[in-house]
């Protein structure tokens, strides 16, 4: 008995339409995740330019209110900039904007951006740590949205998260360390709080590191032993902020360096 002509069609055609229907989602899923990703990597990077510039305001603020008044300039230049970039990253996606941490950060930022004046250290040190934890927490929660991870196989990387784990432990020192340095003593709580910070990014060094990168944070380190944890410290508040800032710029240039190849092998 003969096929009919009509069955032949519809048993060519429908396999047909079939694959041709999961090749089209198939591509469909990949554009997506590729805008996915792209869109992660974009919001990664502003994330990273607002944590290194809140980061930078607390640090100066603590140096203001312990008597470095000559950091107001530079502080009030950094509220631009944390402004700027909030904008940047409000423009550069629905995802953001609709996010209720990144709401609550915003709010708390426009909260936090004056409290220095009240000349409270404790507190403006300890809000700028609440904000910059959540800032990290938003960043993860990037990272697991739009896929990003680690990329492995070379002994020289590092989980690009932890980096900026171990730049807030530096972060937090700087701060920390400007304020001792700039009202002239350190009382026994932040000789403890220093001693901390320092034996946590003692052992995070990584020694794969640039050499230029470990003997700066070495510097650091003797720095916070022997000028700082003293009856009497020895070191001006702005070089220390900078000895601090330099090392941290050496963390996060490895962060830039694992987000490139990240990139780098997406593509």
């Amino acid at each position: 008995m003969e096929t009919p002509v009509s069955l032949m069609v519809i048993l060519l055609v429908f396999p047909v339409g079939v694959l041709l229907f999961l090749m089209a989602s198939l591509s469909r899923k990949k554009r997506y995740a590729t805008l996915q990703f792209t869109q992660g990597i974009e919001y990664i990077k502003l994330l990273r330019n607002l944590l290194t510039y809140v980061q930078q305001h607390r640090g100066l603020t603590t140096g203001f209110i312990n008597g470095n008044q000559g950091a107001k300039v530079d502080i009030e230049a950094l509220a631009i900039k944390v402004k700027r970039t909030i904008d940047d990253v409000d423009a550069a996606g629905d995802w953001m904007r609709e996010n209720v941490k990144w709401s609550s950060l915003v709010d708390h930022w426009t909260r936090l951006g004056a409290i220095y004046l009240q000349g409270d250290a404790d507190k403006n040190f300890k809000q700028h740590n609440f904000l910059i934890a959540n800032l990290l927490y938003l960043i993860d929660d990037v990272a697991d949205v739009h896929h990003l991870s680690k990329i492995t196989g070379d002994a020289m990387d590092t989980d690009w998260r932890y980096l900026l784990s171990i730049a807030e432990y530096i972060g937090q020192a700087r701060a920390l360390g400007t304020g001792v340095a700039a009202k002239g003593e350190c009382s026994s709580v932040l000789r403890i709080q220093l001693n901390h910070l320092r034996n946590k990014i003692a052992s995070s060094v990584d020694s794969s590191w640039p050499d230029k990168s470990r003997a700066e944070i070495q510097q650091l380190l003797r720095c916070i032993e022997t000028q700082l944890v003293v009856d009497r410290p020895s070191i001006q508040a702005g070089d220390y902020f900078s000895l601090a800032t330099r090392c941290i710029e050496h963390v996060l240039d490895q962060f830039d360096r694992q987000i490139d190849r990240l990139q780098y092998y997406r593509n």
